[in-house]
């Protein structure tokens, strides 16, 4: 006897076994690799903005300077870093969404911090304070699992206790 998970509830009941797990179901999140996602999505990660600035061509961001500013930029510093589960890769790989506009990472995501390019977003856009979309109706739990180059369920269990929780 066995019991299925997420996506092999969706298989149908030849899959069932004894028990089914919903496991990823749960949280919103693609139970199958094929097609739409049937779930609807209840997770969301909104950062806080902790800094804004411009740098000059050139200027040097993150540990190890890993990205160099090609032109003139503006960039934002939100408060989440690999102490709270954000994956290190996904440094020069992912990306925040601020109303509706994609806002990659930049250099290598610190302990406590990553950097996002706003240049895209008007001067004055994006202030301290604000939050930027991490998980939410611009960007998946399975989007921003794949920039990881990993599983939405590894993503979700790594996330920290320093998030604020709200339970609707």
């Amino acid at each position: 006897v066995s019991f299925a998970n997420s996506g092999g509830a969706f298989l149908g009941a030849d899959y069932h076994g004894a028990l089914a797990r919903p496991g990823i179901a749960l949280y919103g999140g693609a139970p199958t690799a094929a097609g739409k996602n049937p779930m609807r999505p209840v997770v969301r990660l909104d950062v806080r903005v902790i800094q804004t600035r411009t740098v000059l061509a050139g200027a040097r961001i993150g540990y190890g300077g890993a990205f160099v500013a090609p032109a003139a930029m503006r960039l934002a510093t939100l408060a989440v870093g690999y102490a709270d589960g954000l994956p290190r890769c996904l440094g020069n790989r992912g990306a925040a969404w601020f109303e509706g506009v994609r806002l990659p990472m930049i250099g290598r995501v610190s302990m406590d911090s990553l950097i996002v390019d706003a240049t895209a977003l008007p001067e004055g856009a994006l202030a301290e304070g604000a939050l930027v979309e991490l998980i939410g109706p611009h960007q998946s739990l399975e989007d921003l699992a794949a920039a990881a180059g990993t599983i939405s369920d590894e993503l979700l269990t790594q996330l920290g206790r320093r998030y604020h929780r709200r339970y609707r």
